[in-house]
């Protein structure tokens, strides 16, 4: 393809309504609290989605969010600086990335749909600076034991 015909070429964009793709219910047992109906975190944008824990605010909800993502969106991170290993047994393949300042993220394609499950299950919002390596390193066995368990219930309905 000719280079001016690539820059002209439409951006890939996922699709899809996460939203749909599990209860408060479901969310509300992997994360261990109680939380509102799924919201799209992007108005107009269905394939963006979070569940958030009931009467909190925004910034320090307990929340667990899904996104669709494109094939490209989801090769890119495995291999970047940020990748922290595969897991087996989640979808045709699946991978852990840890962004710094966000946590981790666990990355699962079935067939030929994408999804990015992130949670923040710590009370209060993200980890304190006064949290000790113990302390964030149990944070982060949390997110991914609720990733895991959401990522579980999202396989069911791909």
């Amino acid at each position: 393809m000719p280079l001016c015909a690539a820059v002209g070429a439409p951006i890939e964009e996922a699709t899809g309504d996460a939203c749909k793709l599990l209860t408060a219910a479901q969310v509300s047992a992997a994360l261990g609290v109680a939380v509102d109906e799924g919201d799209y975190s992007i108005p107009g944008h269905t394939q963006f989605c979070v569940w958030r824990e009931k009467g909190k605010e925004s910034g320090i909800a307990q929340n667990v969010q899904i996104h669709y993502l494109t094939g490209r969106q989801f090769e890119l991170p495995k291999t970047g600086p940020y990748a922290k290993g595969s897991e087996a047994g989640l979808g045709d393949e699946a991978y852990w990335a840890l962004t710094p300042g966000i946590g981790f993220t666990l990355s699962i394609k079935k067939g030929s749909t994408y999804i990015r499950v992130q949670s923040r299950p710590i009370p209060g919002g993200m980890a304190r600076r006064s949290d000790t390596p113990a302390d964030k390193e149990k944070w982060q066995e949390k997110e991914k034991t609720v990733e895991k368990a959401i990522a579980a219930e999202v396989l069911k309905k791909l």
